[in-house]
């Protein structure tokens, strides 16, 4: 029961997120998935009454005033930043809810039903949108691998198995360079160009980040090589 509920919070955060993804930009959507690092510990105050450190609110005001530059972004739109926050925030639930669940079961069987569970979602969303077809074209099925096998299925497996050592708030870390790397490679790949008032936007939720997990920024800090 556990491992489905878990896979069905999991599906509505991928239909959150790519719906969001076709209205606003990679970076955009990189840089407000990334805000579960501060959802994480605040639905843990809610739900499990897990201590939070001022410095938490803190960020959590920065990374509000980061979304308020956002939305302005005209590269960008407002519904789809919605739908992306809500998606990271249905993230930040899963990875709370793991905490508890994940050291209480076998970490291959709860990702098993957790991805089977996730996979009815995405069935039952493609139902709705009348988007059933079957794959075409060996890129197309070489996506489907990567994606389905590395970076999901093994990709929570390793979660599950960590989180039966770690917190939630320690686990939200691990993704924490996402925002970074979503707004490098918005503008490589995808020809983001969110202008100042958009990166100042992007800057402040980082802000929020490292203010409401100071560890992000040790860890940014071991990431990036010093150039002095």
């Amino acid at each position: 029961v556990a491992g489905t509920a878990l896979g069905l919070l999991l599906a509505l955060g991928y239909a959150l997120q790519t719906a969001g993804l076709e209205r606003t930009t990679v970076s955009s959507a990189g840089f407000i998935t990334g805000l579960y690092v501060v959802f994480t510990p605040l639905l843990a105050l809610l739900l499990f009454r897990t201590r939070v450190v001022p410095a938490v609110w803190l960020g959590v005001g920065l990374a509000l005033l980061g979304l308020g530059l956002l939305s302005g972004v005209g590269a960008g739109d407002p519904v789809g930043d919605a739908l992306v926050l809500a998606g990271s925030a249905a993230y930040s639930l899963q990875i709370v809810l793991l905490e508890r669940y994940a050291p209480r079961y076998d970490a291959i069987a709860f990702t098993q039903a957790e991805m089977l569970a996730a996979f009815a979602g995405f069935a039952l969303v493609a139902v709705a949108a009348g988007q059933i077809e079957p794959p075409r074209g060996w890129t197309v099925w070489g996506a489907l691998l990567v994606t389905g096998i590395f970076a999901s299925a093994l990709g929570f497996l390793v979660q599950t198995w960590a989180q039966r050592r770690t917190s939630a708030t320690r686990t939200a870390l691990a993704f924490a360079m996402e925002p970074v790397f979503a707004g490098v490679f918005g503008f490589w790949l995808a020809g983001d160009r969110l202008g100042a008032v958009g990166w100042a936007g992007c800057a402040v939720i980082m802000a929020g980040i490292l203010v409401a997990e100071p560890q992000a920024g040790r860890t940014f800090r071991r990431l990036v090589p010093s150039r002095g």
